[in-house]
């Protein structure tokens, strides 16, 4: 499944846009997999903020929740934002937060390799099943003007069609199709020039994700964060980098 949503992007001057991303990585995306057993961020989550069973479940606990309160059932999309909200009022001491940092440092920092520097407080989302897109697409650099940094996008729950996260295949191409990953992998992808975005939610799962960025320590230019993906990929995707596989 892939769409064409250029009108979402209406003001960026696209040719530009890839002009300016100049050499492009051999990988545009990658994949990191990792132990849910060492790094519980599910279990953390469904166990200090939402007190519930499943998070991909959010949406028929809620519903649940406002019938007993003789409020109506229908699902509306601040319900995401107050959902979000939740988890963004964690303490710095919680769980996890500590098991973030722990991942960032015991995970991340070693496959780059050398100095990283990270989101240290990311965004953290819930995009309700049954309900609309909660990120209009968009190419990161327009809004931070870090043409270092690559992006990181971690699921919490599984996330397939309109839960899941929507990518153009090439730089320019508009081209979107959501991006299936199970939770225990990590998108990793260069999100500055590569449009990126959400769609309604239509499956029958809600959608709880961190994305945040990151790049070498003390990076400024482009060619680094170019260098960083293509280091990375060396590392997740040799077969693919050695065939010069371009996506």
């Amino acid at each position: 499944m892939n769409m064409r949503v250029q009108p979402l992007l209406a003001g960026v001057d696209r040719a530009w846009l890839m002009a300016e991303a100049g050499a492009r990585p051999r990988r545009n995306r990658l994949v990191l997999e990792y132990d849910t057993r060492r790094f519980p961020f599910a279990a953390a989550l469904t166990r200090d903020v939402y007190k519930v069973q499943r998070l991909d479940r959010l949406h028929l606990y809620l519903r649940q929740h406002y019938l007993e309160r003789g409020r109506p059932a229908r699902l509306r999309p601040r319900d995401n934002l107050l959902l979000s909200d939740m988890m963004e009022r964690q303490p710095a001491t919680a769980d996890f937060w500590t098991l973030y940092h722990a991942f960032m440092l015991q995970v991340l920092a070693p496959l780059v390799g050398r100095g990283i520097s990270y989101t240290s407080h990311p965004k953290l989302r819930v995009h309700l099943a049954g309900t609309p897109s909660v990120s209009s697409f968009h190419h990161d650099i327009c809004v931070t003007e870090r043409i270092d940094q690559v992006n990181f996008w971690m699921p919490f729950t599984d996330v397939e069609a309109g839960a899941a996260l929507w990518l153009e295949s090439d730089y320019g191409s508009a081209d979107y199709s959501p991006v299936s990953l199970r939770y225990g992998q990590v998108l990793i992808f260069d999100g500055g020039y590569l449009g990126h975005g959400s769609m309604r939610n239509d499956s029958e799962r809600t959608r709880v994700s961190l994305d945040m960025r990151f790049s070498y320590k003390k990076a400024t230019t482009r060619a680094e964060g170019v260098a960083l993906l293509d280091h990375l990929a060396g590392i997740l995707a040799p077969d693919s980098v050695s065939e010069g596989v371009p996506t």
